[in-house]
């Protein structure tokens, strides 16, 4: 079972990536005395955190609100409350930027349904995919939707096999949703010429795609297992959380699941096939993905630009330095001529390194 310590210690490093305006995140989290429980009880994880989106709600403050039903349904749906807080996650999201640009899609792989939101659909347009990992509802990547528009990119973000809307199940062969999203965009969008934003395991389904797929021009990710964690899980003193969570989306018990996860591995071989730019931010202290992955990336890259912080699992304490790594990236791999944009964003960079003297490239 999760401890209540793990999901504060998430939360704690989380909080920062959303200005909340309607409550006080931190008064939230020392309201909640207990993890999620099967019962509507006072006090517990879910409970608490439905509380405080349903004020936001009230406030009228819409994003507040989406951001504390996420922590509610944290890190995967596993009691009624938690189904119900990811139901109204979504009814919340469509409602509210459903009116706007922005469009939904149900697709089917394996007879199992997963959906993406769209948004500045023009076949004249490179396409920019974005995804996260295992714990990460599309939803929270809406920044790309309106972003991408504004960088020139038909945008489409999704999620990972097991998460949020999307019912398939995390296998070695999962990679092949992105290519059958390609598929389906390829009349409304310039899908030859696609660049993928894909954090933490999002990013390894990216980099097996893009070795099948020419389509694929280039890759940005943050924290991204790519042969050891895969090989040596059983080893790696990988955190609760990350194990339960990876059971869940595997439709596997705890125990299988060591077993299974070696056959995910990129080798050596593929990953120097790989010669699509490829953008890695890694981070020194991170918790799930091992400092070997940074010496494999290093041996057997051909075309890698490294961004290294010493900071946990996403880097969530640098954040403000991704906000630009990552569209800067997305720029140059698609030799954008929006430049003012790019010396905006590595001017700013520049600026960010120069105050934290923590990142190097």
């Amino acid at each position: 079972m999760m401890t209540l310590e793990e999901l504060k210690q998430y939360a704690l490093l989380h909080v920062k990536t959303h200005s909340f305006t309607a409550i006080d995140p931190l008064d939230v989290l020392n309201s909640i005395d207990a993890p999620s429980c099967e019962e509507s009880t006072k006090g517990a994880w879910d409970q608490q955190w439905v509380s405080a989106a349903e004020k936001c709600l009230r406030e009228k403050a819409v994003d507040d609100a989406i951001q504390c039903l996420n922590f509610a349904r944290f890190p995967f749906p596993h009691t009624k409350q938690q189904e119900k807080a990811s139901k109204q996650l979504t009814d919340v999201f469509e409602e509210t930027y459903g009116r706007q640009d922005v469009r939904k899609y149900t697709l089917e792989r394996n007879g199992r349904t997963f959906s993406v939101y769209t948004s500045n659909l023009r076949s004249n347009l490179p396409c920019l995919l974005v995804l996260g990992g295992i714990v990460s509802v599309k939803e929270q990547w809406k920044v790309f939707l309106e972003v991408g528009k504004r960088l020139g990119f038909s945008v489409i973000i999704t999620e990972c096999p097991g998460v949020g809307e999307n019912s398939g199940i995390y296998d070695a062969a999962s990679y092949k949703m992105l290519g059958q999203i390609l598929d389906s965009f390829s009349l409304k969008v310039n899908v030859n010429h696609t660049f993928i934003v894909g954090m933490s395991f999002g990013g390894h389904l990216a980099i097996k795609q893009a070795l099948e797929d020419d389509r694929i021009k280039g890759i940005t990710t943050v924290g991204a297992p790519l042969h050891s964690f895969f090989k040596e899980y059983s080893d790696i003193d990988v955190p609760f959380l990350t194990q339960t969570t990876l059971a869940h989306v595997m439709g596997k018990n705890l125990g299988d699941v060591a077993d299974t996860l070696s056959s995910f591995a990129l080798s050596q071989a593929e990953l120097r096939a790989l010669h699509i730019p490829l953008t890695y931010v890694f981070s020194r202290k991170d918790e799930i993905i091992p400092v070997r992955e940074k010496e494999f990336l290093l041996e057997n890259g051909q075309n890698i630009r490294l961004y290294e912080f010493d900071d946990v699992h996403g880097s969530p304490n640098h954040l403000d330095m991704i906000q630009k790594i990552v569209p800067l990236s997305v720029l140059k791999q698609s030799e954008s001529k929006k430049f003012i944009i790019r010396l905006g964003l590595a001017l700013m960079l520049t600026l960010n390194k120069w105050k934290k003297r923590g990142g190097k490239r």
